[in-house]
């Protein structure tokens, strides 16, 4: 393992920055110590005031392009009806199913129910 001499660490604390690599590869690629670039990097940091909550701040927020399109859910929505049981549980009957059907599943089900659309 190469063990630059204090002088060139400064010089290898910017490559690594402006490198676009993590730590890890960093080192492994120049055959360093993962701790001593660390304590640089912390070093480094310190002496700029910087702190960890200060570096996310200083990120510069990238938006990506966003395409809207049409969602078949509001359709699909208005195809089925639900009933919610008092327990909790959610029943999802297509638009026109039987409604004595339904009133015989609740029942088999001994479910009070509070209907919804």
């Amino acid at each position: 393992m190469r063990r630059p001499n204090p002088d060139e660490w400064p010089k290898l604390v910017e490559e690594f920055e402006v490198s676009g690599l993590q730590q890890k590869e960093f080192v492994a690629k120049h055959d360093l110590s993962l701790g001593t670039l660390q304590y640089w990097l912390y070093k480094k940091r310190k002496k700029q005031g910087l702190r960890a909550t200060d570096l996310a701040a200083k990120s510069v927020a990238a938006f990506l392009p966003l395409e809207v399109v049409a969602s078949p859910a509001p359709q699909a929505r208005e195809r089925f009806f639900e009933v919610a049981t008092v327990g909790g549980m959610v029943l999802r009957f297509p638009v026109g199913a039987d409604a004595a059907y339904v009133a015989r599943l609740l029942a088999a089900l001994g479910a009070g129910t509070a209907a919804s659309t």
